[in-house]
């Protein structure tokens, strides 16, 4: 809620904005924070999230990411992943928000367009995390589901697993079907909310790409 949120960065989503700038829909440039809204979205409560797959002008508004955990920096994690995935990690920069406010972000990109972002509202604790990959690599749901493995307390990684399966599929099935509807194969789609313990996930399809958005306490 792209590493993005034009880019691989930030994560917030905005029913209004089409991509980058609290926008979803993924560039090929070297990954960057995401722009939040100008103002400060209302979040709404996780009862009334989406449980299915949106076309892209019905996605939900999302607050930008809160600190996940207390005290967690999710940077054992990042290392881990990048090891993992073989991703170059770049070192932490800070951005400014259209509201003034800066943010910590560590972004980190791969082959064949892998990237990740990592966003810290505090500059220390994580507050989002972005992974993005093109549907093409042969294993493109492996890097999203590693990265829902997120080791902060509180998530549910069983039901994480079952839940960006059948996302996967929502939103690959609801994609065809704009693209039969529309002729565009630049269409755009998001997956339904998963809210577990201190954070929310979302997933979303552009053309052959998807970009997995995890928000700390993003609908709270």
């Amino acid at each position: 809620m792209a590493v993005v949120i034009g880019a691989a960065g930030a994560a917030s989503c905005s029913r209004s904005a089409p991509e980058t700038t609290a926008s979803e829909h993924p560039r090929a440039a070297a990954p960057k924070a995401e722009s939040e809204p100008s103002g400060t979205p209302t979040a709404p409560p996780a009862t009334e999230l989406p449980r299915h797959a949106v076309a892209d002008d019905e996605r939900p508004s999302l607050s930008p990411g809160n600190t996940m955990s207390a005290g967690y920096t999710g940077k054992d994690f990042l290392a881990r992943l990048a090891k993992d995935w073989k991703l170059k990690l770049d070192k932490p920069v800070d951005q400014e928000m259209p509201d003034g406010k800066k943010r910590t972000y560590i972004h980190g990109r791969g082959g064949s367009g892998m990237m990740v972002s990592a966003g810290f509202a505090d500059h220390e604790d994580m507050s989002s995390l972005v992974c993005r990959i093109s549907m093409n690599q042969s294993d493109a749901l492996g890097l999203l589901a590693a990265c829902t493995k997120l080791d902060v307390a509180g998530i549910d990684h069983g039901k994480a697993s079952s839940w960006l399966e059948q996302a996967k599929k929502e939103t690959d099935s609801l994609y065809k079907k704009k693209v039969a509807e529309t002729k565009n194969k630049k269409e755009y789609v998001v997956s339904g909310v998963f809210a577990s313990g201190p954070v929310v996930m979302v997933l979303h399809r552009a053309y052959d790409t998807y970009s997995l958005r995890i928000l700390g306490d993003a609908a709270a």
